[in-house]
């Protein structure tokens, strides 16, 4: 969900720099930390954009509308926000990259030390039994976040051509340190009931994560891959792919 934007941006990135706008060696170490260290060139410019690639800025990235349903022991929680803007991204690190030309693989680590979100929400829910409801404004910040961003190569005939490259597969993972969100509003503006839900969610953060982990690396893996598929169909395998 959160991460969805930044490491879109990141991967339309890599995808620039493998088509040519950063020459980089073929053999597989060289390969792995050129592209390393050209996307941690290219990330400090994120900030601003870059419109000669059509990357827009990303200081902050928005994020139109979300929506999630989560379930965690004794709370039940239907929620979506809005008008979403995020602060962050452009402090990311790619931390390494690893070329597989046997198995047509690259994987990429990327840290980024914190994310600064606010915008608007609306919930409802169970805890403990007790209706719960709110509607207002939203902070939010995560932090210590490690993301692997894997990639599996393949070939496609082209008609009276050589064989174009391909996306056959891509997988995401992702792990958050903290995280902390302050809700306005809940329960429409009771001070007592509020306090009491924003130290519940904050101090139960680690487990509701858990619980939204596989659904949002879905979601980033479903955002990507169609990227991904167009990106690598105008390259040529034999430029990447030993067999």
């Amino acid at each position: 969900m959160r991460a969805r934007n930044y490491v879109a941006i990141i991967f339309l990135i890599l995808i620039i720099i493998i088509v040519g706008g950063f020459i980089c060696p073929r053999e597989e170490k060289a390969l792995g930390k050129c592209l390393k260290d050209a996307l941690n060139e290219y990330i400090p410019k994120l900030a601003t954009g870059l419109p000669e690639y059509g990357v827009p800025p990303s200081e902050p990235l928005i994020v139109p509308s979300i929506s999630i349903q989560q379930s965690t022991g004794p709370i039940t929680v239907t929620s979506s926000y809005s008008d979403v803007t995020v602060r962050g991204p452009s402090k990311m690190r790619i931390k390494d990259v690893q070329v597989n030309s046997v198995h047509r693989r690259v994987v990429a680590k990327l840290y980024i030390p914190e994310l600064k979100m606010k915008g608007n929400y609306k919930l409802s829910g169970q805890l403990l039994m007790l209706p719960m409801n709110g509607e207002g404004q939203f902070t939010a910040k995560y932090g210590d976040i490690d993301a692997t961003v894997t990639i599996i190569l393949g070939r496609e005939p082209r008609p009276n051509s050589v064989d174009a490259l391909t996306c056959d597969q891509l997988d995401v993972n992702f792990h958050v340190g903290y995280a902390s969100m302050q809700l306005e509003n809940l329960f429409g503006g009771d001070g007592e009931l509020s306090k009491a839900m924003n130290k519940f969610l904050n101090e139960n953060w680690k487990k509701l994560s858990e619980e939204l982990q596989v659904p949002m690396e879905e979601a980033l893996r479903d955002f990507l891959k169609p990227l991904a598929d167009h990106a690598f169909a105008t390259l040529n395998a034999d430029d990447i792919l030993l067999t």
